[in-house]
């Protein structure tokens, strides 16, 4: 597992920040299990075992660290809990019952799983939950398995006619069409820790003592200006077209071109798309080099490829030569047979449909990919 083989130190600190955080829950609730907001919980395990935060990818991982993923869960109450939605793929899934409906619904999260893994080069998965009881944190966790799809077998229960109960020998499992939402019951949990928390009768003294003790540290220091914190930019490129009949992935463009006419094409041949409503964006100016200038692009899972603005306008992202690019997304990651068709659809069951640009200077760039709902909270703000 996991956390048995981070530090003590490291382990230590992450129990004192949980501590923490769970003393002040009653600034939210009355409750005596200390409530644990799941993005800061997110924000403190990778900060303290240092490990890249990928919460915010909508993949299968919420971190990863030596080539292990991570899924990070917290709750209070029932070990039967979400694993996966699949909304976007709601038609792909009705019209269907039973066994044919749950293992359609385990290849869409096997697949996920698999290209998550390939994506970052992830090597195991494993589950890292903080379970809240009256007063204390409870630390486990368990292995991040494939489900083993030929195994699968219904389960006997009362239930609505929305929820499909099954198993697959290892774990258990429940399907719910009207929220199109897995759950799985974590009954394989293994505790690694456990420590209490003393929850603050009156968090906000707490915090007044806090901002009048900082206040008292400015002042005497003669500064009470903030620091201002370094970010790197960003760039959002969905991968598919806004059409009157949907979303649509061009069949002979972007992520297809090895398919265009015109002539002879390596089937790895693709490229990112960068439409003109997104060159135009006054955020987006001058965040890449100028066209065919090349730079450095680090990919998810490590690797560093030369890639540079191309073609007309400079409308497409290309990696040098553009074939690098395709050979290890369409090959090495979604494991495609050659002469596979990209479809808007199949990027839904791998659980991607934009790729995520950071800056990190002017000639060096990471790559990710990532839920068009990036796109949105980025671009589409009310």
């Amino acid at each position: 597992m996991f956390y048995e083989k981070q530090s003590i130190e490291e382990q230590k600190e992450y129990k004192r920040v949980l501590r923490q955080i769970g003393s002040i829950s009653n600034l939210f609730s009355e409750s005596d299990s200390p409530a644990l907001y799941y993005r800061a919980h997110e924000n403190a395990f990778c900060k303290y075992f240092k490990a890249d935060n990928l919460a915010r990818h909508d993949c299968s991982a919420d971190a990863v660290k030596n080539r292990i993923g991570i899924g990070l869960k917290t709750w209070v109450g029932s070990n039967v809990q979400k694993v996966a939605e699949f909304g976007k793929l709601r038609g792909e899934l009705e019209g269907l019952q039973g066994l044919d409906l749950v293992r359609k619904v385990s290849e869409f999260r096997n697949s996920r799983i698999i290209t998550t893994m390939n994506l970052y080069g992830i090597e195991e998965m494993i589950y890292h939950v903080v379970i809240r009881k009256p007063n204390k944190m409870e630390i486990l966790e368990c292995y991040f398995p494939l489900i083993d799809i030929e195994n699968i077998r219904l389960i006997t229960k009362k239930h609505g006619s929305n929820t499909t109960y099954f198993t697959d020998g290892k774990n258990t499992y429940m399907f719910n069409m009207a929220k199109t939402t897995l759950y799985k019951d974590f009954s394989d949990l293994q505790k690694m820790d456990e420590f209490t928390v003393n929850i603050l009768e009156d968090p906000y003294d707490e915090l007044m003592r806090i901002g009048a003790s900082e206040q008292n540290q400015a002042e005497f220091a003669g500064n009470t200006k903030p620091m201002e914190n370094s970010t790197y930019r960003e760039l959002a490129l969905r991968l598919y077209t806004e059409t009157k009949n949907g979303p649509k992935v061009e069949l002979k463009s972007g992520l297809n071109q090895w398919n265009a006419a015109g002539r002879v094409r390596h089937p790895d041949e693709v490229y990112i798309p960068f439409n003109k409503k997104d060159r135009k964006r006054p955020e987006n100016k001058d965040f890449f080099p100028p066209r065919d200038q090349p730079f450095d692009l680090k990919l998810p899972d490590g690797q560093h490829i030369s890639a540079k603005v191309c073609q007309e306008n400079g409308k497409a992202i290309m990696s040098n030569p553009n074939k690098v690019l395709g050979k290890w997304l369409l090959r090495d990651v979604l494991q495609l047979p050659e002469g596979t068709l990209i479809t808007y659809n199949l990027l839904q069951e791998k659980g991607f449909d934009t790729v995520l640009f950071t800056k990190y200077d002017s000639s060096h760039y990471g790559i990710d990919f990532v839920d068009s709902d990036v796109y949105r909270s980025m671009y589409e703000k009310e």
